[in-house]
């Protein structure tokens, strides 16, 4: 790789097309952190700044990171065909600067604005670490080399990439959101006991970084579901009155995305005093569901199902309202169930069998499976809402406390997800096989604790493409500078 012979601090500058919504914000990833490479000597306190200039007729002379929508820009459109950007994904381009060969062009047209922050991620996080190895170089150092010509193009083989959480252990809900855009997830289901007080303003910030929130509550369930004794119609009632309650005082103000429910499916058995839970949960959805939907239209609900109860009765859970979405958990084998761990090969392939029924077993309505292998939580001292609250407004100090108490829990799951990993991928490439245009969403049941952890950028790896081995899926997730490890 050879060394470049220009000064890098005056050379580079970003050329954009629109400074707002993600494209912004993709421009601010790539001004932060190209700048940082290239605006400072090493030890000397200078001054240099990135220059950001809207794209006009006069080229760039020297080195240009150029960003945008193809059809907005006519440097993109002139240097990248229409086919080199996919539906929903992006291009990223290394060139030459036609003038002056001395100097790179990075082209990155994306096929909407989220695409384009994507696109400037995989920047960042593939692209430049793959260059920034060699020749032992520091990341700061990356864009002292001429970066080889490429073309690269990328498209979610996952349309929807979720995370399921509980509320109240969100410390820093900005960061939160931010690393789930870093991670190209765009859905998070956010678990509470009470509707937070900043429920809207979490909302309206997700939507900056192209997220859907979608907010959960129980309908019927409770911490130790198998305690329930009875579900008589008496009781469904009153949880079906109490579900239209509090959508309508709490929910229905916001304008939600939609919103997401578990019920009394969480344990083993499948009967309560000898009636059927499969049968009698989809009949307390489907009322509810009905009446929410008559009054919101369009409303999107979600139904998170544990499989534990209801596995042995698809032909019942299959009469679940169409308009309302099936988000399963809870299986024999990793990653459905809690740990990422050995299997032996019959688990894989009854979990594997159960997938097969389930992506068949509602044609036209949606469906979503949720991964385990992320849960930093003591259950033994968990402690429920006592209340309505702040979500994610935590001081710094108790954020450094709460990171320090799970980050050996971490390191844990990140050994586990190293040695365990490939049947994750193994089981997501057998999902992306039979539903080949992505329909089906993919979740991970967990949460950030103070930045990005392996086993979660792992698996948002997974999602977004899972193609090749699991040791090249490592080993590119490995490198990434923006990863706790």
């Amino acid at each position: 790789m050879k060394k470049i012979t220009y000064d890098k601090k005056s050379a580079w500058e970003i050329i954009y097309t629109r400074y707002e919504g993600m494209q912004a914000k993709a421009m601010q990833l790539l001004s932060a952190e190209v700048g940082y490479r290239v605006t400072r000597d090493p030890g000397v306190y200078t001054l240099y700044v990135l220059p950001c200039r809207r794209e006009s007729s006069t080229l760039p002379e020297k080195c240009a990171i150029i960003l945008g929508l193809r059809e907005e820009s006519e440097l993109l459109s002139t240097y990248i065909r229409p086919e080199d950007v996919p539906e929903d994904g992006y291009c990223i381009r290394i060139m030459k600067n036609p003038s002056d060969p001395a100097y790179n062009w990075i082209l990155i047209a994306g096929a909407d604005d989220r695409s384009l922050y994507y696109g400037a991620v995989d920047f960042l996080d593939h692209y430049l670490v793959q260059h920034s190895h060699y020749p032992m170089c520091d990341n700061n150092e990356t864009l002292d080399f001429e970066l080889p010509d490429s073309i690269h193009r990328s498209a979610p083989q996952t349309q929807r990439r979720m995370i399921f959480t509980w509320g109240h252990p969100i410390n820093d809900y900005r960061l939160f959101l931010r690393n789930m855009a870093r991670l190209k997830l765009n859905e998070v289901i956010i678990w509470n006991d009470f509707c937070p007080v900043n429920a809207r303003e979490i909302t309206e910030y997700a939507h900056e970084w192209g997220i859907r929130v979608i907010w959960g509550f129980a309908w019927g369930w409770i911490d130790g579901c198998g305690n329930i004794r009875s579900i008589d119609d008496d009781y469904l009632a009153a949880v079906r009155q109490s579900v239209l309650d509090r959508f309508e005082a709490e929910y229905a103000p916001l304008g939600v995305d939609g919103i997401y429910f578990q019920s009394f499916t969480e344990r083993g058995d499948s009967e309560i005093a000898g009636r059927s839970i499969a049968q009698t949960v989809v009949k307390l959805v489907n009322d509810t569901a009905s009446e929410l939907l008559a009054r919101y239209p369009g409303l999107q609900i979600q139904f998170g199902l544990h499989a534990d109860s209801v596995r042995n009765h698809p032909d019942d859970i299959a009469k679940t309202d169409p308009r309302v979405e099936i988000i399963w958990e809870n299986h024999d084998a990793f990653p459905l169930n809690s740990e990422p761990d050995f299997q032996c090969e019959n688990a894989f392939e009854n979990t594997a069998e159960f997938i097969r029924t389930i992506l068949s077993m509602r044609p036209g309505a949606k469906v979503g499976i949720l991964y385990k292998g992320y849960c930093t939580l003591d259950w033994s001292k968990f402690v429920y809402q006592r209340g309505p609250f702040l979500l994610g407004e935590a001081h710094p100090r108790l954020i450094a406390h709460d990171t320090a108490l799970r980050a050996q829990r971490w390191r844990f799951l990140q050994g586990q997800w190293m040695q365990y990993g490939g049947a994750a991928q193994k089981m997501t490439q057998l999902i992306h096989e039979l539903d080949p245009e992505g329909k089906v969403a993919l979740g991970m049941a967990g949460m950030f604790d103070d930045g990005i952890w392996f086993p979660e950028a792992v698996t948002s790896h997974m999602f977004w493409n899972s193609d090749g081995t699991y040791e090249r899926t490592m080993r590119e997730v490995a490198a990434r500078p923006c990863l706790r490890m």
